[in-house]
Order: structure tokens, then C-alpha cells, then sequence
């Protein structure tokens, strides 16, 4: 009877398992040219069932016996589905995708199809932001965008960025490009230096990257000289997310993790520090009596490591609340951010609160209203004296390990050390250094339809910033030990308006005749109230506010405005999607130069030629191809309000008593800086958009440079501010992405960037170098932050001492002997970045690299100098020569300070260039059958790693440094600076 069953129960299953499959065969095609398509993916809809055709565009694949439905995806090509039903073979005709390669691009003023645009931009979008875990939005254009030099400052929280734009086109007006949020102008730049002691502070800050949908960066003159005046070094639109009709989504986003530096120095022991000082006593006095530990300051058992006392590990959080929705007629996005970011460095701390809504209301078929409103409060504990011998970093780094940290005695925290070394510990705990800005940027546009085609828009947008700086260092530390304590406080209040109406016009006439233009006008005025106090002579280090200080000092108030007037235009021209020509022009009015050169005119003109559109082409592997060229010039209107106005400055100047004196030597031709550019452009899309490249050359010429030019000492000056000079950038771009595989359930994309750039002073008013900060300086037919001083060529393993090359050979090595060493220009830089994915599942490894760059590193000029009485570097004991034949690149141990620390030379130069893995992120997303018996519409669960590997042979910590902040001539400068940090995080994304 068992047998019996079983073979009934077998029999039952095979005619049901028979019942339920059947094959499908056919063959897919592209419907323009009949060709077949190989590797197209075959899904069997609402199943993983799937396979991909193979190289004749044949495909087989098992569908159950009621049919279904067949989804036939390839790149490049429409999605089809199709209905399967009784037919056993099914061939498809697949068409090109329309809207992948007519792809929206936000330009200035507007918006272009891709394939109509004749000028260079690189663009990053939401998801590229949400695999970087940054602070503000210009962080994350590093590595990203070709053609943009982005370079951290140093690992404090909120700190500045040096960005550049196709190179570095001034020398004493801003380099920073334009930043238009939403269509409008913001402040940027730092914003954190009143007069407080600290790092600069990113402007930035105060937009939270989550809220982003696009960056655009705008490049060339046919881009960029639609903003005229403030355009010559590149403008970044940034489009932030915006409400879609619909049902209502919320989405949350939460993140935590841990950063240290991603390297640290390693100073010598206390023991290996006095047998240094001990050496070097003994090298300089022959047969001299040894110091004992005593004389050397040492107790014979305090072994501080200083650096590990002052790092920790850092904690960073940060969360986000958005919702969007809404009807054709009313779309909203609303959303709010909390950031916490500690530092690794003991005292030092960033925290951010944000909110956002976005508003599109169509009050009648005529008329469209938006609405955006952006406020933000960050708040900043700074380090006193960031990059400064009497910083938190750089104490720990000089003072000797033979110090201690406590008194053994009190066990309290001991005063400041002796010469000018502070106790780091206690400074950090005790100084403060807060910095606070509450920002508000407010922007209402109309949209009015005169007729079909013709649009009036008016812009009116308002950027409010309220800027805090409170600062206390007490006795004992270094900083306020010569005063008894030192205390600041400081504030500002700027704001700015702007009203922007224009007419925008869209009409396609006859056969293929397509023409766009914008034609408006700019009123924007700036105005800031400043005041700022200090005061010495504080009782006792817990009364830390001016009110306890004893003698007020450096007190200061002042307004000061700025207006800014223009008008502007664009034409655009395509026929029958194959020539492509613009023009833009722009009349702009400042309050920053004098009568005679308020005014200054900028434009661009610019073609295209789609040539794979043309009926005669037939390259089978190209998709898209098209060729660019454009030709305009800008402006840099970077400086200070007042530059050109010969003023007179007032206060107790005479005896005490009240007075007034020159200030300023009066300029009345001063004018802006004027930027030529050429750009010539390849876009290429091939293997049916498997593979987009997109390259271009271009020069630009910057001449009338702001400059200080010197003027005889018997006018009482030292200078005036004149246009004087010229620079030129020059360079070679290439962004490529490809699909490398797209089979069914596996994918894997590759997107690289590369730019070659070169950077030279072609003109100045010196024949001889103008020094500008430690070892920089600006050289004739250099490039700018040129290094120059002495080279050095090594030790001399005889006596141990260094030598040097004496160019003029008089025996003496100094000034004569300088020469070019060196410089802080890349000679390429880009970014790759390979996503896999598979089914759930997805991994992001972005690599940022830059090669070329030099970096001096004074901070080796004080860890590595026996003489001074600061800590020592781990190198120098394990390297040091000790006798005769010894080769080694570390000089004897001597108490005389030689050549090697008094005089800038090579010796402290060291390559900059690096690889460094940026970012890597794997997530998985849950599948969405699951979440929908929960009602939820999205889950994602991530890990993240920033700056885990750093590939260099820079001899110090970080190679991506600059002490000088924001410097346009001094960077790539290491003194005493904060390593950037690593961090490994973990996060979560719920959608509703």
C-alpha cells in the first residue's frame, strides 16, 4: 500500500511540476538599426527568475504555465515589458531611451539639455552625497569633479577648504568659486575671523548636505559669465530637494562614528629625549662633564606622551528628518538635521541644527510661486592658537615627554612649562574659544506666464548671518601668562539683499529651429556691523568673562557696506539637435572701485555640433558624440569694501590723545581683475551609453592682478593697492563612467575624473621673489606657492653636520644662496569610484588621489631641532649620525641651532602627493516584498569608512595640510597642523 501512494504522490508531483513550467525563446533587437543585442537582461516579473541574451540577442528562460510577464532592460534603451501569455516565442525590438540622453542640467539662470549644452560643467548628485559623511557641501566636490582642487585646511571640526576652480587665478583677491544656492548668490568664504585667535571656519557649514539634490560645477566662460564680475573662479550651483506630487514620504536618516587622526608623530621617550639633550651637550663641549638628569629637567620617571593625552577618540552623529509631498498644485519638502562632532583633539567640537522647507504653489495657471527657507545654528569650540607654537596640537607636540602633567605634589594640572611652551592638557580644559552663527537664507520667487513661451520671474532673497566669538585664556597658559589673562569677545552682524527680476523666453520655430534666452537685472546690497573687545588682568582663571578683566583693551566698532548693480543676458540656439550656439552678457556695477571703474562688461560665446545626429554618421559603437568650444572673459571682484578710498584711521594715535591719521593711499583706477578663457570640449557616449567620456583642454589668462605695488617710503606708506601682474592656468580634464557589467542581479559602474593642470606667473612687479609665508614665494615664470630657499644636500657623514649647495660660492650659505625648490601645484589629480551591487546589496570604494604637490614641513623644523627646548621627534634618535661614516638624512644632536632651523631650505621639504581611499560604504537594502507587510517603503542599512588608507611618502602626518588656512600664496604648508581624521561609521535609512 506504501509503494502504492508513493508512486501516486511521485507521479502527481512531475504532471504538476510539468503543468507549472514552460520555456520562452526569442530574440532582442534594436529597432533602429535591426542589429542584435547582446546582453540585454531577461526578468521574469515579480520573481529573481532572470538571464541576459547572448552575443546574437538569443535568450531561453522557464516561465510557469499561466505566462506572466517578460521585463527586457539594457543601458541606453527604453524598459520594456511584455505580456507573455500562450506564445512560447516572443522577440522584442528595444528603442534608445529619449530621456537619458536628453538629461536636465541646471546652468545659471535656468535649465539645458545635456545634449544642447556648449560649455563644461561637472555635476555631482544626491547619491554620490550620501556615500560621504561631510559637514558641508564643497567637501564633498573632492575628488569628484574635474578640473576642482579641494584641499581640507586640517582636521578640525568646521574648518575651511581651499578650493580652486581650473587653478588658482590671484594672487591678493579671493580664489573661491561663487556659490549659488537655488538660484541665489550667498555669502561664503571665512566667516570666523574677526579677530579671535583660531582656525578659519567654512561658510558652508551652515547648509547640511542632506538636503541636496545636485552640484554643478560651472567651469568655463560660456558657463560662467552670465555672473560677470564674481565668475573668474568658477561657480557651484547647488539645487536643494524639492517636493513632488504624490503621496506623502518621509524619510529618516541616522548615522554614528568614530574618528581618530589618520596618523600621528611619534616623539621621542623621555629617556631617549634627555640622552639627545645629553649628546648634544657632549658634541658641542668635548670632554665636558655630562648634565645629570636634574640639569636636563628631568625627574628620572615622568614619561608624558603629550600627543596621546591630547587626542582622543572622536565621536560624530548626525540625524535627519525629511517629508515632501504634495498635489500638482502644491508641492512642500521640509526637513531638519542635528549634527554632533567632536574633534580628536581635546576642546574642540562642532554641532549643527538645521531646518529647511521648500514651497512650489500654483496660484493659477499663470502664476507659480517658490518659496525656500534655510536656517541653521552651528556652534564651534575652537582651539586657541590652532597652527600656533601656543596651540593645544602643537604644545603637545613640543613639549618635552620629561615634563609632567600634573604636579606630584597637588596632583593639579601644572601652569605653563618653561619658555613659551603651555601645559596642553590644562589649556584645553581651561581656555575657551566658542564660536557661534545663527544664519537664515530666505529666498520667494514669482513666475508669471505673459504668453506661451515668455515668462517674467522676480527674485527676492535675503542672507542673514549673526557671527559670536568668545575667547578666555587663562593665566596659566602660555597665551596668558604675559597679561594675567587674556579674554575677547566679538560679534557681527551681516545681512544682505537681493532683487533679481528677469524674462525668460522658450519657443522652437519652423523645421528644428530652437531658441532660449534670459534677459535680467541684479540689485544687491550688503551691510555689517562689527564690534569687538579684549581685556587683560583677570583676578582668578573662573572669572573668565571681559566684565572681570582689569585693564579693557582693543576695543572696536564699525559698519561697513557693499552695493552691487547689473544686468545680464542669454541667447541660446539649436538646429534640429545638431548646432548649437550661445551667447551670455553681463554688465556688472560694484561699490568696490573707484568712480571711473565701477562698471566693467563680461561675456561669452560658445557652439556646439552634435555630429552623431547628422544622417551621413554611422559609427555603430558611438551613441552620442558631440564637439564644444567657447571663448568669453570675467571678473574677480574679491576684495576688501573700501580698498580703492584713500582713508584716514582714528583713535588715541597722538600722545594719547585723540587724533586722526592716513590709513589708505587713495586709488581711484583700481578695477577688477579680468579673466580670458578658452575651452574646446569631446562628449562622447558609446556602446549604446555603456560608456560616457567627456574631455576638454582650456587656458585662462588672468591679468590686471590686485597687487601691492611698493611707493617710496617719504609718502608715509609702504605700498598701494594697483593692478599689476598676470597669471595663467592651463589644463587638460577627462570624466569617464562606465557600466562594466549589468548582468540580471549583479551590476558594476566605474566613474573616474582626471585633470592635468598647470599653474604660472606669467607677470609681476618684482624681478626678485616676494616672499609670502615661511618658504613660499611668488616667482616670474613660476607657478604660484612656489617654494625657495636654500638646497639642501643631505649630511655629511664625516662630521654629522648638513650641507648645503652655496650657488655663488663665497663660503657663506644665506640669502644669495636661495633657489626654487619646489611647489605646491598638482600635476594631475582626480577621483575613481567602483560601485558593485547585487541584488540588495551595494559597495562604493572612492579613491581620491593627487600627484605632484610638494609640502614643506616646518613642523620638523622644531620637532627635529636638538637646540630648542621642545620635544623631539621619535626620528631623530632612531636616525641621528652619531660618527663618522654614518649615512643617514638626520644631522649630529647639537645645542647650536644651525642652518638646517634658522634658514627656510630643502631639508623640510617633502613630497605631498598621495592616494587615499575617501570613502567606502556597503549597505543593503531590504527587499521591498518585506517591507510592505510592515507598510514601510524603504530600508537601508550602511556602514561607512572616511580616509581609512592613505597611500604617500609625505614625511609627516597628513599630506593634506595648510597651516595658512586660506592663503592664496602659501599653501601646502605644514606647521604644526592637525592631521585629518579616519573615521569608521554605521547608519541607517527608513523611508514611509
Amino acid at each position: 500500500m506504501k509503494k502504492i501512494l508513493l508512486t501516486c504522490f511521485m507521479l502527481v508531483f512531475v504532471l504538476h511540476a510539468w503543468a507549472q513550467d514552460r520555456t520562452v525563446s526569442g530574440t532582442v533587437t534594436d529597432a533602429e538599426t535591426g542589429e542584435a543585442l547582446p546582453g540585454v537582461n531577461v526578468l521574469l516579473k515579480g520573481t529573481g527568475t532572470g538571464i541576459t541574451t547572448d552575443l546574437d540577442g538569443n535568450y531561453k528562460i522557464s516561465v510557469p504555465s499561466e505566462g506572466g510577464a517578460l521585463v527586457f532592460t539594457f543601458i541606453g534603451m527604453e524598459t520594456q515589458e511584455v505580456t507573455i501569455g500562450s506564445r512560447s516565442v516572443i522577440d522584442v525590438q528595444m528603442q534608445t531611451d529619449v530621456e537619458q540622453l536628453s538629461e536636465v542640467v541646471v546652468v545659471g539662470y535656468g535649465t539645458t539639455l545635456k545634449t544642447e549644452l556648449t560649455g563644461a560643467i561637472s555635476s555631482v548628485d544626491s547619491e554620490q552625497l550620501s556615500r560621504v559623511p561631510v559637514v558641508a557641501p564643497d567637501q564633498a566636490l573632492q575628488g569628484l569633479a574635474s578640473g576642482v582642487f579641494v584641499s581640507g585646511t586640517n582636521g578640525t571640526p568646521g574648518s575651511g577648504m581651499n578650493i580652486r576652480v581650473r587653478g588658482q587665478t590671484s594672487i591678493n583677491a579671493g580664489n573661491s568659486p561663487l556659490y549659488v544656492v537655488d538660484g541665489v548668490v550667498i555669502q561664503s568664504g571665512n566667516l570666523a575671523q574677526i579677530g579671535v585667535g583660531g582656525d578659519s571656519q567654512n561658510a558652508l557649514n551652515n547648509i547640511n548636505p542632506q538636503d541636496i539634490e545636485s552640484i554643478q560645477v560651472l567651469k568655463d566662460a560660456s558657463q560662467t559669465a552670465i555672473y560677470g564680475a564674481r565668475a573668474a573662479n568658477g561657480v557651484v550651483l547647488i539645487t536643494t530637494k524639492r517636493g513632488k506630487a504624490g503621496k506623502a514620504q518621509i524619510d529618516f536618516r541616522a548615522w554614528s562614528g568614530v574618528g581618530q587622526p589618520t596618523q600621528v608623530l611619534e616623539k621621542a621617550s623621555a629617556a631617549e629625549q634627555v640622552e639627545l639633550e645629553r649628546e648634544a651637550f657632549l658634541n658641542d663641549n668635548p670632554g665636558a662633564i655630562p648634565p645629570t638628569d636634574a640639569e636636563l629637567g628631568w625627574d628620572g620617571t615622568t614619561d608624558t606622551d603629550w600627543i596621546d593625552e591630547v587626542f582622543r577618540d572622536a565621536r560624530i552623529s548626525e540625524y535627519n528628518l525629511s517629508a515632501s509631498g504634495g498635489s500638482e498644485d502644491f508641492k512642500y519638502y521640509i526637513s531638519g538635521g542635528y549634527r554632533d562632532e567632536e574633534g580628536v583633539t581635546i576642546g574642540s567640537e562642532f554641532q549643527r541644527y538645521s531646518f529647511r522647507t521648500n514651497v512650489d504653489y500654483k496660484a493659477s495657471e499663470k502664476l507659480k510661486i517658490q518659496s525656500s527657507v534655510n536656517l541653521t545654528r552651528g556652534v564651534t569650540q575652537r582651539l586657541n592658537g590652532d597652527n600656533n607654537i601656543y596651540g593645544i596640537y602643537s604644545a603637545a607636540i613640543l613639549t618635552p615627554s620629561t615634563r609632567p602633567i600634573r604636579d606630584p605634589e597637588t596632583g593639579e594640572l601644572v601652569d605653563a612649562l618653561p619658555s613659551f611652551n603651555t601645559n596642553p592638557l590644562r589649556a584645553a580644559l581651561l581656555s575657551r574659544n566658542e564660536v557661534t552663527n545663527n544664519r537664515i537664507v530666505a529666498n520667494t520667487n514669482f513666475t508669471y506666464n505673459i504668453i506661451e513661451g515668455l515668462d517674467f520671474t522676480t527674485d527676492f532673497s535675503y542672507d542673514y548671518i549673526y557671527f559670536k566669538e568668545d575667547s578666555y585664556r587663562p593665566v596659566s597658559t602660555a597665551q596668558g601668562r604675559g597679561t594675567n589673562g587674556t579674554g575677547t569677545y566679538a560679534q557681527r552682524d551681516q545681512g544682505t539683499w537681493i532683487v533679481e527680476p528677469t524674462l525668460r523666453y522658450s519657443n522652437i520655430f519652423g523645421t528644428g529651429h530652437k531658441v532660449t534666452g534670459v534677459l535680467g537685472g541684479t540689485l544687491q546690497e550688503l551691510t555689517r556691523f562689527t564690534d569687538f573687545a579684549t581685556g587683560t588682568g583677570f583676578a582668578r582663571e573662573d572669572l573668565t568673562y571681559l566684565i572681570s578683566a582689569a585693564i579693557p583693551s582693543d576695543l572696536s566698532s564699525y559698519t561697513d557696506t557693499y552695493s552691487f548693480n547689473s544686468i545680464f543676458g542669454r541667447a541660446n540656439y539649436a538646429y534640429d539637435e545638431r548646432y548649437l550656439a550661445s551667447l551670455s552678457v553681463r554688465r556688472d556695477g560694484s561699490s568696490r572701485f573707484g568712480p571711473d571703474r565701477r562698471f566693467g562688461l563680461f561675456y561669452a560665446v560658445s557652439g556646439g555640433w552634435n555630429f552623431s545626429e547628422e544622417d551621413w554618421f554611422n559609427v555603430g559603437v558611438i551613441s552620442f558624440g558631440k564637439i564644444r568650444a567657447s571663448y568669453g572673459v570675467t571678473g574677480n571682484d574679491q576684495i576688501g569694501n573700501f580698498t580703492y578710498i584713500g582713508s584716514f584711521t582714528g583713535g588715541a594715535n597722538y600722545l594719547d590723545r585723540p587724533a586722526s591719521a592716513p590709513d589708505q593711499l587713495e586709488n581711484p583706477n583700481l578695477q577688477w581683475e579680468e579673466t580670458q578663457s578658452i575651452d574646446i570640449g569631446l562628449e562622447l557616449a558609446l556602446f549604446r551609453n555603456r560608456v560616457n567620456l567627456n574631455t576638454g583642454v582650456f587656458q585662462q589668462n588672468t591679468t590686471a592682478l590686485l597687487f601691492a605695488d611698493p611707493v617710496p617710503w617719504t609718502t608715509g606708506f609702504g605700498s598701494i593697492q594697483s593692478n599689476l601682474g598676470e597669471v595663467m592656468n592651463r589644463g587638460l580634464e577627462f570624466d569617464l563612467s562606465t557600466v562594466n557589467v549589468d548582468a540580471g542581479d549583479f551590476r558594476w559602474n566605474t566613474n573616474l575624473n582626471l585633470s592635468f593642470l598647470e599653474n604660472e606667473v606669467v607677470k609681476i612687479n618684482s624681478e626678485e621673489p616676494i616672499l609670502s609665508g615661511f618658504a613660499s614665494a611668488i616667482i616670474q615664470g613660476q607657478p604660484l606657492n612656489t617654494f625657495y630657499g636654500v638646497k639642501w644636500l643631505g649630511v655629511d657623514p664625516a662630521t654629522g653636520e648638513s650641507q648645503f649647495e652655496d650657488l655663488n660660492g663665497d663660503g657663506i650659505i644665506g640669502g644669495d644662496d636661495n633657489q626654487i625648490l619646489g611647489d605646491h601645484q598638482p600635476d594631475f589629480l582626480g577621483g575613481i569610484t567602483n560601485s558593485f551591487s547585487y541584488k540588495g546589496f551595494t559597495l562604493d570604494a572612492f579613491f581620491q588621489f593627487v600627484y605632484g604637490v610638494d609640502v614643506y614641513n616646518n613642523t620638523l623644523g622644531f620637532s627635529q631641532n636638538v637646540s630648542g627646548p621642545w620635544g623631539l621627534d621619535k626620528a631623530v634618535y632612531e636616525r641621528r649620525w652619531q660618527q663618522p661614516g654614518d649615512i643617514t638624512d638626520i644631522p649630529k644632536a647639537s645645542q647650536t641651532s644651525s642652518i638646517d632651523f634658522t634658514q627656510d631650505n630643502s631639508r623640510f621639504l617633502s613630497d605631498g602627493s598621495y592616494l587615499r581611499l575617501k570613502n567606502i560604504t556597503f549597505a543593503y537594502n531590504l527587499p521591498s516584498e518585506w517591507l510592505e507587510k510592515i507598510n514601510i517603503r524603504s530600508l537601508r542599512v550602511f556602514a561607512q569608512g572616511q580616509n581609512l588608507l592613505t597611500f604617500t611618502n609625505y614625511n609627516g602626518a597628513d599630506p593634506e595640510v595648510s597651516a595658512f588656512g586660506l592663503s592664496n600664496t602659501a599653501l601646502g604648508t605644514d606647521f604644526l597642523t592637525i592631521p585629518q581624521i579616519k573615521m569608521i561609521s554605521g547608519g541607517i535609512n527608513i523611508g514611509l
